[in-house]
C-alpha cells in the first residue's frame, strides 16, 4: 500500500513537472511571433493568410487592418497568439498600436478576443481611447456583443489610457448621458456623414430627442 502511495505521488510530481514544463514553452510561444513579413495569399473582413516563406499563417484580422491590407500585395502584420485548452489562435494587426488595444481590451473581464477584435473592427484606437477617457460607453454599445460590459470597459482601462499619454480627439465630446445622442449619430452616418463628423455636429446640439438632435445638427453640418 505505501509502495503503491509513494508510486502515485512520484508520479503527480511528474505531471506537475510537466505542466510547468508546457507552460514555459507556451509563453515563450506566445512572445516568439513579434510580427509576419511576407506574401499576402488571402484576405477578407475576418481572416488574413500570409504567405511568409513557403508557410501560410492564418490571423484573425480586424475590418481596420482588413481595409489597410486587402490591396496589398506584400504586407508586414504584428501578431499576438492567444493559447486555448484546446487551440492556438493567431491574430494579426497593422501596427502595434492596434495590437495593444487588443490586449488592453482582453484584459478587462468578460472581453475576449473575439470581442476586442469586434470593437477594433467598429471603432479605431483614438476612437475606443477617447470614449474610455470621456466615460462614453455607449459608443461600445453599438457593437454587437458589449451590452453592459462597456461600462466594465470604460472604468478598467481609463487609468491605463491616462497614463499611456492618450488624450481624447478634439471632436470628441461626452455623449454618454444621452441615448438620444447616440442614436442620432447613427442617423447621421447612415445618411452618409462621415462619423466623426457627425459626433462633432451632435455635441453642437441641444435637442433632448434624436429627431431633433438630427434636425440641429444637419443644420451645423451645412454651414461647414
Amino acid at each position: 500500500m505505501m509502495l503503491q502511495m509513494l508510486w502515485l505521488l512520484r508520479f503527480a510530481m511528474l505531471i506537475l513537472c510537466v505542466f510547468k514544463t508546457i507552460t514555459i514553452l507556451l509563453k515563450r510561444i506566445i512572445f516568439m511571433y513579434e510580427y509576419l513579413h511576407g506574401k499576402l495569399a488571402h484576405a477578407d473582413k475576418n481572416l488574413a493568410v500570409i504567405d511568409c516563406g513557403g508557410v501560410g499563417y492564418k490571423c484573425a484580422v480586424s475590418q481596420m487592418t482588413y481595409n489597410k491590407i486587402y490591396m496589398l500585395e506584400e504586407v508586414k502584420i504584428y501578431t499576438y497568439l492567444n493559447v486555448k485548452e484546446d487551440a492556438l489562435d493567431l491574430y494579426g494587426f497593422s501596427d502595434t498600436a492596434e495590437r495593444d488595444m487588443f490586449l488592453m481590451l482582453t484584459s478587462v473581464n468578460g472581453v475576449g478576443p473575439k470581442l476586442a477584435l469586434a470593437i477594433l473592427s467598429e471603432l479605431t484606437v483614438n476612437e475606443i481611447s477617447s470614449a474610455i477617457l470621456l466615460g462614453d460607453f455607449l459608443t461600445f454599445k453599438r457593437v454587437s456583443g458589449v451590452g453592459a460590459k462597456s461600462e466594465r470597459i470604460c472604468l478598467d482601462l481609463k487609468k491605463t489610457i491616462q497614463k499611456l499619454g492618450f488624450q481624447p480627439d478634439a471632436d470628441s465630446c461626452a455623449v454618454a448621458e444621452s441615448s438620444a445622442a447616440i442614436d442620432a449619430v447613427e442617423i447621421l452616418v447612415q445618411l452618409g456623414y462621415q462619423r466623426q463628423a457627425a459626433k462633432k455636429a451632435v455635441c453642437q446640439c441641444s435637442a433632448d430627442n434624436s429627431q431633433d438632435i438630427v434636425k440641429q445638427a444637419l443644420k451645423f453640418i451645412s454651414k461647414v
